[in-house]
């Protein structure tokens, strides 16, 4: 497909909404609203055969009437009069359109017959189109949504595609929530003429994207899938989430945006042999996503875990042996250096188990690092309490008068020496990052993610610098487990 049809659709300078409303509750009225604040879209034309005005602009009964040809077309409204629109964008020399509309060919024959005449109108006057049966499209670089409703993007180097509407912005929130910036987004629901693998070839040369993530239901043309995947997927990662592992979930598939959802064991084959990364959940997607575009890719399968606590060194080391990762052995050197910093007590062994000796988390982690026996480091616990803690600190003006003043004593005492640890321990992290970098190995922190752990400069501070968390063992083995195999697949070992 040429590239130019992806610029219209994605960099359009002149829009018209076709269904755009001042019914707030109308899906036109939301898709109009976000495009009237697109600071690079020049002109936004309204079409709605029964208001003259919607929300302050002058509309326009048909796209006939419109003042000019525009550069892209949504449509977003009942499926009856989809036809006739796109008969007259044909007219009109309009060269790309997205049919949030649903009641096609997902509904059965009567709608696959609509959709097909839709399709062979639109293809006729050389229009590309996205849909029917979507959600939108956003570009994060100019600030275009399609979206209905308004939601923080962040920007970033994460692409989505999608085969879902409703489910994609379920997966644009879980990512959001686990911070990952976006750079461009598309719902390509019946794929009546554009498919996901037009899209993936477009992300895979785009620039702004450096990790593809998709939802997928089906492949209509799984044999370009595996040709652009295993072009560059080595350059650029493909992460997805394919349902239809179940005939039951291929029967969904099926009704839900007439997708072929095909055999899940080829599936699985297909994107083995083209270094496509599968996962299991919405957060498995961006958690990889994440790691990705923060890590070093491990050199090998051979990890060092770290824990306070000996049970979360145990649930870490099922998970990490179930999914192929090998917990080795310390070296001499590291058991020797670790004696140094741990009592007596402590296992002498992968996992290293702190046996609660305190504060000992980062000495322990330069060893772990430097050792040639490890690939990757693990960490449970111990990064980022010290910020959680002072924000959970008891307010002292609860305390009886009598004890208040003993107690704001004891307040202060604990909060400066709470933030002279939590300055210690910002300046652990610029060396953990340094480490990181200097021995090329990813580190994978669990801990508890809530409300107070994310607003501390800990957490931020790996965040951005692409250490992010997780909040079970389990699930950070799975993002180092796919680490490991993408490496294993880059790299040839």
């Amino acid at each position: 497909m040429r590239m130019d049809h992806f610029d219209v659709i994605f960099n359009p300078e002149t829009v018209a909404v076709v269904g755009a409303s001042n019914a707030l509750d109308k899906w036109g009225a939301g898709i109009f609203s976000r495009l009237l604040i697109a600071p690079e879209v020049k002109s936004i034309y309204p079409v709605n055969n029964k208001s003259a005005e919607v929300q302050g602009v002058k509309a326009y009964p048909t796209v006939r009437d419109l003042p000019e040809r525009v550069d892209f077309v949504v449509i977003a409204i009942p499926y009856e009069g989809v036809l006739q629109v796109i008969k007259d964008c044909a007219e009109k020399g309009i060269k790309a359109a997205l049919i949030i509309t649903a009641g096609l060919g997902e509904t059965g024959p009567e709608g696959a017959e609509l959709e097909r005449q839709v399709a062979a109108v639109a293809s006729q006057a050389g229009i590309r189109l996205i849909g029917p049966n979507c959600m939108g499209h956003f570009n994060t670089a100019n600030g275009l949504s399609t979206l209905r409703m308004g939601m923080p993007i962040g920007q970033g180097g994460v692409g989505v595609i999608s085969q879902s509407g409703g489910f994609a912005m379920h997966i644009l929130q879980a990512g959001t929530e686990l911070g990952v910036g976006f750079s461009k987004f598309v719902s390509v629901g019946n794929e009546a003429d554009l498919h996901f693998e037009d899209f993936l070839e477009y992300f895979l040369k785009d620039d702004d994207t450096r990790i593809i993530t998709g939802y997928i239901e089906g492949l209509r043309k799984g044999r370009d899938f595996f040709r652009l995947a295993k072009e560059y997927s080595k350059k650029k990662p493909i992460v997805v989430y394919k349902v239809g592992r179940t005939e039951a979930g291929a029967r969904a598939a099926r009704s839900h945006t007439s997708a072929i959802a095909g055999s899940d064991e080829i599936c699985d084959a297909m994107f083995r042999q083209a270094g496509v990364i599968r996962v299991g959940e919405v957060e498995e997607l961006f958690d990889v996503a994440a790691a990705l575009l923060g890590q070093p890719l491990p050199r090998g399968n051979r990890v060092a875990i770290l824990t306070g606590g000996g049970g979360f060194g145990c649930v870490a080391s099922d998970a990490c042996a179930e999914l192929g990762l090998d917990v080795a052995p310390l070296s001499p050197q590291t058991i020797k250096r670790l004696d140094e910093v741990l009592p007596a007590r402590w296992p002498h062994g992968n996992p290293v188990d702190t046996v609660a000796s305190g504060w000992v988390t980062f000495p322990c982690i330069w060893p772990l690092i430097e050792d040639d026996n490890f690939d990757a480091l693990m960490v449970l616990g111990g990064i980022g309490q010290m910020g959680m803690r002072r924000r959970m600190m008891a307010d002292t003006s609860s305390f009886p008068s009598h004890l208040r003043a003993q107690a704001d004593e004891a307040f202060r005492a604990q909060m400066e020496a709470m933030e002279a640890r939590q300055n210690e321990e910002m300046e652990n992290i610029d060396k953990i990052i340094e480490y990181r970098n200097k021995y090329q190995k990813p580190i994978i922190v669990t801990g508890n993610i809530s409300g107070d752990m994310k607003d501390s400069p800990v957490y931020k501070k790996l965040s951005e610098n692409g250490i992010t968390f997780q909040p079970t063992p389990e699930r950070g083995a799975k993002v180092l487990a796919h680490l490991v195999r993408y490496s294993s697949y880059v790299n040839d070992w």
